[in-house]
């Protein structure tokens, strides 16, 4: 097993790419800020530093929404990249690199894998079940496999990783399958496909665990021991056409069809290629001399990857022994928790996502930022964005301690002194050297990826500060040296709780080192020498209010229609069976045989009251409700194109309710359609995707 030479001293800090299938959100954002911090405090620490990212671009999912787009799949990905590193930029992710999964470099770094691997004998054909969609003529990735989980018996998983009990499966593992396209019952047949031998590499993975260089947290320490424990099975990694990648090279004539390379495979060889791409451009900036190379970084020096626990099973297994078989040292890995949103796991059903720019859009970014440090341990815990606590945080520890001592520091020695001189080194001398221990303290917090114990401990700092402020009461004697050197004191704090910030706030930091006509300060800067003049300073950071938004008393869910059958009891009913994604399936009730065909519905999405209190209806059971717009004349179904079963659409400014309600309650709510949009008390129907659409009716039409 190799290991990095530490003398070589370049690191390569990586993010998990996002995928590039929707825009960024709050979720990748901790990643993104928990890998900026560390690659911030490395830089301020004076080490080569490179932070590398990319989109990740192949996949069903791309090839999928890109023809519901009807779109390329190269100009659907494209569209999100830009996004991404615009999005990435608002938060102050300073990425020295974002590339792309599609490119030149990945393809080319893919098949040398490839043919080295294939070259060591690592990678071998060999026949297999596939799962084929009859309707959709097409074979079913494991994503887009819905069933039972065979070994905790979790229903509606995907066919690759059980959100139950974490195991990762294959579609074909599933109980009662199903396509998530149609929903038909795929059946198997036999596909030859590429392996690579995982199974080879048990005994150095385990090796790889138990020592030193690894570094694992221990929870993902006990994770791997399990699987390893259950044995390897060797990983498949080509994928049937119709698909969004790489073709692998000479698949035609060794399989009898094109095969692509799986995502998961070039996927992770990104981290590489974005730093292959880096250095070119670096290389093509210096002449033609190479002086920045790939391989400087990824075999001379050492990297780090910062993960979800989602997946850590690809980066903890395939993803080492793939380079154990390139002979490129192993990366060390931060994996931390999920994000939820006042204690609910993060959905676009539950109204608890967020896109980067909704979030940036309505508290900016450096108060996200210090709120995920103040939370960010190296251990694999969920991180709860209560917004109670979120405005607490921001308001009460942010501004009220580390803003205040800062702001009204530089702002007293602004208004009132034109220089200040240096302090004598015996000035304050016991609390000058108790901050410099603390700065040693936050150093190690950064480089042990304690961001908890960093911040705790720069507001400790800061604690000091504006008690020592306080107790001088400067603005009683401003002309005597002892308070002029007291306010120095308090401008070289102030100036050095901003080194010690700023990988957690970067702009917070810029904007004191202005006001004392400095930039980018680092870690050896932290001293109390500092003299000079105080220009005007900026607002350092702003006070946060929590939107609240207004209750709305119904559940607006997407469902969509699977069967539909007449009503036995009633000639002007139908029976429908609907998908609710995570609420389940569901009998309706709808009067809508009049309006409309059976196969007009079936397989259509609609929307449906999910809280309607469940009642009989001429004998039969309903469930829920859908909505439906009536002129008298003409009755039209809402539309939802881009979006799934299970997820929520709501008025503009407002929350669905998941409280029961009940058929006298619902007929209360007046919801009108204009101009093909539905509204209620001038709020429109939308969801985070699109907005909800109804055709064939005129404005003023009902809906109920």
């Amino acid at each position: 097993m190799k290991t990095s030479p530490k003398s070589a001293g370049k690191t390569v800090i990586t993010a998990a790419l996002p995928y590039a299938n929707g825009p960024l959100h709050i979720g990748f954002l901790l990643e993104a800020i928990q890998a900026d911090i560390y690659a911030r405090a490395l830089r301020s620490m004076q080490k080569d530093a490179l932070y590398i990212c990319a989109s990740d671009m192949h996949g069903t999912p791309i090839e999928i929404n890109a023809k519901k787009a009807g779109l390329e799949p190269e100009t659907f990905v494209e569209k999100y990249w830009k996004e991404h590193q615009q999005d990435a930029a608002s938060f102050l992710i300073s990425f020295d690199n974002f590339h792309k999964t599609h490119s030149k470099e990945n393809k080319e770094l893919s098949e040398y894998f490839f043919t080295e691997l294939k070259k060591k004998k690592y990678i071998y054909i060999k026949k297999m079940d596939v799962i084929y969609c009859p309707k959709c003529e097409r074979t079913l990735p494991d994503r887009y496999i819905r069933g039972t989980c065979p070994l905790c018996g979790t229903a509606d998983q995907y066919g690759d990783v059980c959100e139950g009990c974490g195991s990762v499966l294959k579609g074909t593992d599933l109980l009662n399958p199903k396509c998530s396209l149609c929903g038909t019952t795929p059946h198997i047949k036999a596909s030859p496909h590429y392996f690579f031998k995982l199974s080879a590499f048990a005994g150095k993975l385990k090796k790889w665990i138990n020592s030193k260089q690894a570094d694992l947290q221990p929870e993902v320490k006990n994770w791997l021991k399990e699987w390893l424990d259950k044995g390897l099975e060797d990983w498949c990694i080509s994928r049937d056409a119709p698909y969004f990648g790489f073709e692998i090279p000479d698949s035609k004539k060794e399989c009898g069809e094109v095969k692509y390379f799986y995502v998961w495979l070039d996927a992770p060889i990104g981290y590489i290629s974005s730093t292959r791409n880096y250095c070119e451009k670096q290389s093509g900036k210096q002449g033609k001399q190479k002086t920045c190379r790939w391989e400087d970084y990824w075999k001379k020096g050492s990297a780090h990857h910062f993960i979800g626990k989602d997946i850590s099973y690809f980066h903890f297994l395939f993803w080492p022994a793939m380079l154990m078989a390139m002979d490129i040292p192993l990366p060390k890995l931060t994996v931390h928790g999920f994000i939820t949103v006042n204690g609910q796991k993060m959905s676009k059903s539950r109204g608890t996502f967020f896109t980067a720019k909704e979030f940036h859009k309505l508290y900016g970014a450096e108060a996200l930022r210090f709120y995920y440090a103040s939370h960010l341990q190296r251990k694999v815990v969920d991180v709860d964005l209560n917004f109670d606590e979120f405005a607490a945080v921001v308001n009460n520890v942010l501004v009220g301690k580390l803003g205040n001592f800062c702001y009204r520091s530089l702002t007293f020695a602004e208004k009132n002194y034109g220089e200040l001189p240096a302090l004598k080194p015996t000035e304050n001398k016991a609390l000058t050297k108790k901050v410099l221990f603390l700065s040693e303290k936050i150093k190690k917090n950064y480089l042990a990826q304690d961001y908890h114990g960093a911040v705790k401990n720069i507001l400790l700092i800061a604690d000091l500060g504006n008690a020592y402020f306080q107790k001088a009461e400067p603005w009683k004697s401003k002309d005597d040296p002892k308070t002029k050197a007291a306010v120095s004191w308090c401008v070289s704090l102030a100036r050095n709780l901003a080194v010690l910030i700023s990988p957690v706030l970067p702009e917070f930091s810029k904007k004191v080192f202005s006001a004392l006509g400095e930039k980018n300060l680092v870690f050896t800067d932290i001293n109390f020498k500092w003299k000079g003049k105080v220009s005007a300073v900026q607002l350092l950071v702003n006070k946060v209010e929590i939107v609240r938004k207004e209750s709305f008393p119904l559940q607006l869910t997407v469902g969509k229609i699977l069967e539909v059958k007449d009503h036995p009891n009633a000639d002007s009913l139908y029976l429908l069976k609907v998908d609710l994604g995570n609420l389940g399936k569901r009998q309706v009730v709808a009067g809508l045989k009049k309006h409309f065909r059976k196969e007009d519905l079936t397989g259509r999405k609609a929307v449906f009251v999910a809280n309607m209190k469940s009642a009989k209806l001429r004998g039969e059971m309903s469930e829920a409700m859908v909505l439906a717009a009536d002129d008298v004349a003409h009755v039209g179904i809402l539309e939802v194109e881009k979006l799934n079963p299970g997820d929520e659409v709501h008025f503009e400014g407002t929350e669905n309710s998941h409280a029961e309600i009940t058929f006298d309650e619902f007929i209360k709510i007046n919801m009108t359609v204009q101009a093909g949009r539905v509204f209620y008390a001038g709020k429109k129907l939308i969801s985070a995707l699109e907005e909800v659409k109804v055709h064939g009716v005129n404005d003023g039409a009902k809906v109920r």
